[in-house]
C-alpha cells in the first residue's frame, strides 16, 4: 500500500474578506482561513484530492465550492474511471442548479473544480474551469489540466488579463451542461510531485517560480509554505488554495 504525503492550504488572501475556495483530501474538507499549510501522511490504496474555487459572492461562492466537494466526496467510488468520473461531475453540476432553485438568492453561483485520484496503478486527473493540476517530474513542471478560458486568455508567461471562463460548474441562471476534462497518466512515482491549485496561486506565482521552488524543497509541506509565501509576497489578491502530493515508498509489512 502506498504512503501519500500531502500538504494542504487555503486562505482568503490579502485583499478578499472571505474565502470562497474549498479543498478535499479524501473525505476531509478544508474551508475558511488556515493559519498555515497542514501536512499529513495517508497510507491508502486510493487518495482523492480536490480544489473548488467558488464564484457568486462570498457566501454563495463558498456554498457552491463546498456543495461540489461534498457531492463528489460521496461519489468517490466513481471517480477513478474517466467515464463515471465525468458523469459524477456533471451530476454535481446539476446539484448546484437544484440548490439555486431552493435558494433563489444564490442564483448564478458556481465553482471551478480540479482533482486527482492517486492509486498505485494510475493517476487520474479531472477539471472544469481554470483551477490547475501540475506534475513536477525530473526537474520539469507540466500542466496536466486544461484551462477553460477564451483563447486570448491563455498566457503561459504571466497572469491572464481577465478571469472569463468558457465553462464552470453552475455559474449561470439556467442549467448548462459541462464537459469535464479527464485524463489517465502513469502513477505518481517516488520523487515526483503533484500540485493542485486555484488561480489565486497561479496569478501570483509563475510556472517558472513554482518549478524552481519544487527543485529546492524536500517535502510537500516545505513546498506549500514557500508557495504560499510567494503568493502573499506578490499581493495575494485572490483566495489562495493549493494541495501538494508526493508518493513515498510503500511501508514495510
Amino acid at each position: 500500500m502506498p504512503n501519500w504525503t500531502i500538504a494542504a492550504f487555503t486562505h482568503p488572501g490579502r485583499v478578499r474578506p472571505d474565502n470562497e475556495d474549498a479543498l478535499a483530501v479524501d473525505s476531509r474538507i478544508f474551508t475558511g482561513d488556515m493559519a498555515a499549510p497542514a501536512g499529513m501522511t495517508i497510507p491508502s490504496d486510493c487518495c482523492l484530492l480536490m480544489i473548488a474555487d467558488g464564484m457568486g459572492g462570498h457566501a454563495h461562492g463558498a456554498m457552491a465550492s463546498r456543495a461540489v466537494l461534498d457531492y463528489l466526496v460521496a461519489a468517490v467510488a466513481r471517480l477513478s474511471n474517466p467515464a463515471s468520473c465525468a458523469q459524477a461531475i456533471e451530476e454535481a453540476n446539476q446539484h448546484l442548479y437544484e440548490l439555486m432553485h431552493e435558494h433563489e438568492e444564490a442564483l448564478g453561483m458556481g465553482s471551478t473544480l480540479v482533482g486527482a485520484v492517486l492509486t498505485a496503478g494510475q493517476l487520474l486527473t479531472f477539471n472544469v474551469g481554470d483551477s490547475r493540476c501540475y506534475l513536477f517530474s525530473r526537474g520539469r513542471l507540466v500542466q496536466l489540466s486544461h484551462d477553460d478560458v477564451p483563447e486570448g486568455e491563455k498566457n503561459p508567461f504571466g497572469p491572464r488579463r481577465s478571469h472569463a471562463l468558457t465553462q464552470a460548474l453552475g455559474g449561470s441562471s439556467f442549467p448548462l451542461v459541462v464537459e469535464p476534462h479527464t485524463s489517465i497518466d502513469a502513477p505518481l512515482a517516488p520523487g515526483e510531485t503533484l500540485l493542485l491549485c486555484s488561480d489565486g496561486l497561479t496569478d501570483m506565482v509563475s510556472d517558472q517560480a513554482i518549478s524552481d521552488l519544487f527543485r529546492i524543497t524536500k517535502t510537500p509541506l516545505q513546498a506549500a509554505k514557500k508557495l504560499a509565501a510567494e503568493a502573499f509576497s506578490a499581493g495575494a489578491r485572490d483566495n489562495v488554495s493549493l494541495l501538494i502530493a508526493r508518493c513515498l515508498d510503500a511501508p514495510e509489512s
